[in-house]
């Protein structure tokens, strides 16, 4: 079964849920922004025993549902949550590194905003803007703000030597890094922003660009692995890829994962690349 805007179930709506939902069923949860997100959807999954793969980047949302890891444990689903760029593939990346005691992980997005640009990501960056630091990326000719995401959940539990795990956004629109970076410090302009989304998502759909590039460096043991995807069009295809694999290797039984699984169990790094490859998203390793 498949649930959508026009199906009219609420993904906060517990006992909905459970009423729709069968034991068996392998849920892709895109029903973002998650910072808003109750524990319903997972709560739901678990009574009826259902897996749930999400494409959460929310630090907040990251942070509940491992909170309840050992009830997702008892029951016996799998959940997968952060299953997109961040954090599954950022983590499968520092696992294909190498780096056996990574100390920092950075993964930078300029995302290809004419394509992708909508109220409810729009939203949820306005949600995770926690400081105007910026980063310039050494692998890629990008750089961006400063965004609270699941990355520094979701990695440490895999890798508790990581003094440092941070995403970067450029908004990949002419004019709007420098107000994030203001409404990052001011409340008001944040506000401000908030009540403009519907105009700035128009604005990056007419100026925006259609290419689109993520790039992950990792460092530790004395050296550096990075890789950057990059695509020319449909560059969200390395967000939703991880998710798409996950639930086809669930729903066949390809794989069999129980309990919250750590973000770099969710995708291997091969199948990953050899997919994005086909999809037309070039991986490239650098440094």
């Amino acid at each position: 079964m498949a649930a959508s805007r026009r199906t009219g179930v609420d993904v906060q709506d517990r006992s909905a849920l459970e009423a729709f939902l069968e034991a068996g069923d392998v849920i892709v949860d895109a029903a973002g922004p998650f910072q808003r997100r109750s524990p319903a959807v997972v709560e739901a999954a678990m009574r009826v025993e259902a897996d749930v793969v999400d494409l959460s980047d929310s630090a907040g949302y990251a942070r509940m549902l491992g909170a309840r890891r050992t009830a997702i444990e008892a029951s016996g689903v799998a959940v997968l949550t952060g299953c997109s760029a961040i954090s599954a593939v950022v983590a499968a990346a520092a696992r294909a590194s190498g780096i056996e005691v990574p100390v920092r992980v950075d993964a930078w997005l300029a995302p290809a905003s004419r394509e992708t640009a909508n109220a409810a990501t729009a939203r949820a960056l306005l949600a995770s803007l926690t400081s105007s630091r910026t980063r310039r990326c050494d692998v890629a000719a990008m750089g961006g703000i400063g965004v609270e995401s699941a990355l520094g959940v979701q990695l440490p539990v895999v890798w508790p030597s990581l003094r440092e795990a941070a995403f970067w956004v450029d908004p990949h629109v002419v004019g709007l890094a420098p107000l994030l970076r203001v409404a990052a410090r001011v409340r008001l302009v944040r506000t401000a922003l908030a009540a403009l989304v519907p105009a700035g998502v128009r604005l990056a759909r007419l100026a925006g660009t259609r290419d689109g590039t993520f790039a992950v460096r990792v460092e530790g043991d004395g050296r550096v692995a990075a890789w950057v995807f990059r695509a020319a069009q449909r560059s969200y295809i390395v967000a939703v890829a991880p998710a798409v694999l996950a639930a086809r290797d669930l729903a066949t039984g390809r794989r069999v994962l129980r309990g919250l699984v750590p973000a770099d169990e969710q995708v291997g790094f091969d199948v990953l690349a050899t997919y994005l490859h086909a999809h037309g998203v070039r991986v490239e390793r650098r440094l």
